[in-house]
């Protein structure tokens, strides 16, 4: 098994290429965070008849909550995360490929709605106080992830990151993922992206460059602890001068569409 996946942990990711937009989403209303993800699952049904233009190919919708491991251990400003995923740079410029109005989403979500839910929620978007970051992103490398395919309720790890010197990148991928690889083949992790910043809106945190996203297995065991070489030490010390963590957060995957 071990031969196995040190095969395909050298295999380069089809999802490295692709292009993606990462919203941050804060509802300021606490009661109105209900009526929001009734709203967003009204939208699943729209992003599932977009994905069949062609050019968007994936979304993705997360809450916020708490680590499981260390309740205390978040440091964001809002409440949501939405993935959009294209299947190629060009597409990502293009857009969606149509023209989204009142009636396609009434059109998209017939017979999985009911009308009078949908005018309803319609009409709350105008009553939510939400506030939005957009960053359009692409991947620079990952481990393979051993996860299979998403489920509702998987948990994944958000860190937002400011490159502080040139060598980040660097660090990261010819170091700090060799320790995630062993932790992949160990069973301890399911997977780790790491992604670069290419765009922002203005509303967004102008000090983020990077984004890692990864997955722990819960029911890992411990890993056994051992004295850190001279060299590990060095590269643990140097690699985390070159990175500060801005924003992190446990994100829970409560709906999505794929075209895959």
């Amino acid at each position: 098994m071990k031969k196995f996946l040190l095969l395909f942990l050298i295999v380069p990711l089809s999802l490295l290429s692709q292009s993606f937009e990462f919203l941050q989403i804060k509802v300021n209303e606490a009661s109105m965070k209900k009526d929001y993800e009734k709203f967003e699952a009204m939208w699943a049904n729209v992003h599932e008849e977009i994905h069949k233009k062609g050019n968007k190919v994936g979304w993705y919708f997360f809450k916020v909550v708490p680590n499981p491991n260390n309740p205390s251990n978040q440091k964001a400003d809002f409440d949501y995360v939405i993935f959009n995923f294209w299947k190629d740079n060009t597409a990502r410029k293009a857009g969606w490929g149509v023209e989204v109005n009142d009636a396609f989403i009434k059109k998209s979500n017939y017979g999985k709605m009911k009308s009078s839910e949908i005018k309803r929620l319609l009409s709350v978007r105008k009553k939510m106080k939400t506030e939005w970051k957009s960053y359009s992103m692409t991947g620079l490398d990952a481990t393979i992830d051993v996860g299979g395919d998403p489920k509702l309720g998987n948990i994944v790890n958000y860190i937002g990151v400011k490159a502080l010197n040139d060598d980040y990148e660097n660090y990261e991928m010819k170091w700090f993922k060799n320790g995630h690889n062993e932790d992949i083949l160990s069973g301890r992790r399911i997977a780790w992206y790491f992604n670069k910043v290419l765009s922002s809106s203005d509303s967004a945190d102008k000090s983020l460059t990077h984004a890692i996203f990864e997955r722990f297995n819960p029911n890992a065991p411990q890993r056994e602890q051992t004295e850190p070489t001279f060299e590990q030490q060095m590269m643990w010390k140097h690699g985390g001068a070159s990175r500060e963590f801005v924003e992190y957060c446990t994100l829970e995957l409560i709906n999505f569409r794929s075209s895959n």
